[in-house]
């Protein structure tokens, strides 16, 4: 009836419904529950992450939020957002148990690497400009 809420159907189909249409797959859909997985495996690298994200933070399934949580927290170990990782892990909450906890060596090393690669380029960068500066004279 239109006024009433629709429920979480209409929320998983407005999320799927995002312009990719492969009709050789495996529903992704069936009722009101949403096969993640499948949903995720639409997707690649980083937006992979936000999507798992975007279906935590709008699905009314807790088992969904989860997996989707924990599909997220694996996706980021394989690149290097410390940032986002605490994030997600923030979101957990402990609810997917001490494995998918903070692991701060991860942390610690992911931001050592990043601060080293920053290092680099500020040097890289400042000896461009100076031989940029050689050159104009």
């Amino acid at each position: 009836m239109e006024g009433e809420d629709e429920g979480p159907g209409t929320m998983i189909e407005d999320i799927v419904s995002n312009g990719i249409e492969d009709k050789s797959s495996k529903p992704i859909i069936s009722s009101k529950q949403m096969d993640v997985e499948a949903y995720a495996s639409l997707y690649s690298g980083r937006t992979t992450i936000t999507r798992l994200l975007f279906v935590a933070d709008r699905c009314g399934n807790q088992s969904m939020q989860l997996e989707a949580l924990q599909m997220a927290y694996d996706e980021i170990k394989k690149d290097e957002n410390s940032q986002l990782f605490r994030e997600v892990v923030q979101k957990i909450d402990g609810r997917l148990g001490p494995a998918y906890g903070i692991d701060q060596a991860w942390v610690v090393s992911v931001d050592r690497r990043a601060e080293q690669r920053k290092d680099k380029l500020k040097n890289e960068l400042n000896s461009y400009r100076t031989n940029l500066i050689k050159r104009k004279h």
